[in-house]
């Protein structure tokens, strides 16, 4: 996907009731960082520090530009000490030519194609919502295989001309919680979707609609559910790396797709929601449960045998993820770091360091 000029900025304050763990710098860090096209402020946070997601704690206003959040290629970014602390300072690198005006792309959070994606357009639904959106009938000749300005209809009446999206239902995830003091019983299910294709609505009448191809990514299938498709200005996707309140967990219970394994920058679904308190931006630590050691003194052994008492091993770390949207009880985050290929069902705690 072509990426886009979001500016997914790092702020410098951030409102918070809870204190986020101090920025720990690298042993051999460079006098000076030249900024390089391709990268990233997660990447060039990782230069100066061990936790790459405290970048905000160390950024320093700079009076070399109006807005000192935004940084290009090119610029020289260089470590200073303030009142102790210590703050990354920015000099901008203006390139100056008589010819022409060279416009250049902020530098992003992340890789654009990974907050267009998942952020902008509709990735999970909850099966209420499903039920009531629009659904494709089919087409006239009852072709199979669609393309560019052919026709379909959908089981509603819609507006002339709007454009529509084609989503296909993937993966189904649920969450159980029981009650407990503090919290009621939560039951919730969520759907993730796929993208098909996009399309513009031709006629309608009472009950049906008509529907052009615009694009399509993959066959449309009878019963394909539709979305309105976002054309109006960009998203707000600004948001800053930080840390949940420290009594904050949630699990990993799948991967955006549905592959059994997961790794870096895959996108995952988180069982916490905006209704649970989970922001964008929120930054969690990721850990699978230790080996289970059954036998007695002299014979350990790692075999699982249900019917024989075992000892629980400490917890191992497999990596760091951040939010990228939350919807009402699930959430959308990404892996930013895998220290290996893990299961769904690890946990997901606020970083300690």
């Amino acid at each position: 996907m072509k990426q886009l000029g979001i500016i997914l900025s790092f702020m410098l304050f951030i409102p918070s009731l809870f204190a986020a763990p101090s920025p720990l710098l690298k042993k051999d860090i460079p006098e000076v960082y030249i900024v390089k096209k391709g990268d990233t402020l997660w990447d060039i946070s990782g230069v100066f520090l061990e936790n790459p997601w405290s970048w905000p704690q160390l950024w320093e206003k700079n009076s070399y530009i109006k807005n000192p959040h935004l940084i290009y290629p090119g610029d020289r970014l260089h470590l200073i000490w303030v009142n102790g602390q210590p703050k990354l300072s920015l000099k901008k690198h203006v390139k100056l030519s008589p010819k022409a005006r060279v416009i250049r792309d902020p530098i992003t959070t992340l890789p654009g194609y990974l907050m267009l994606e998942y952020v902008a357009e509709n990735k999970l639904i909850s099966q209420e919502s499903a039920k009531s959106q629009p659904q494709v009938l089919g087409a006239s000749d009852e072709r199979g295989y669609l393309s560019v300005g052919d026709i379909i209809w959908a089981d509603q009446p819609l507006a002339p001309t709007t454009q529509w999206r084609v989503y296909r239902i993937e993966e189904t995830f649920e969450r159980d919680d029981a009650a407990t003091e503090t919290q009621p019983a939560v039951e919730a299910k969520v759907m993730t979707l796929k993208e098909i294709a996009d399309l513009t609505v031709t006629a309608a009448d009472e009950t049906t609609s008509q529907l052009r191809v615009d694009t399509y990514r993959q066959e449309i299938s009878q019963n394909d559910i539709l979305l309105p498709l976002l054309v109006s200005g960009e998203p707000n996707l600004s948001f800053s790396p930080s840390t949940p309140p420290e009594s904050m967990t949630a699990n990993v219970i799948g991967q955006l797709e549905g592959r059994s394994y997961i790794s870096s920058f895959d996108v995952v679904v988180l069982d916490r929601g905006h209704l649970d308190g989970v922001e964008s931006g929120y930054v969690f630590d990721l850990f699978k449960p230790g080996a289970k050691v059954q036998g007695k003194k002299g014979s350990y052994h790692y075999k699982d045998n249900p019917f024989a008492g075992s000892t629980q091993l400490g917890e191992v770390s497999v990596g760091k993820l951040m939010v990228l949207r939350p919807y009402e009880r699930f959430s959308l985050a990404v892996v930013m770091q895998s220290l290996e290929p893990f299961k769904p069902g690890v946990v997901a705690v606020p970083p300690t360091r």
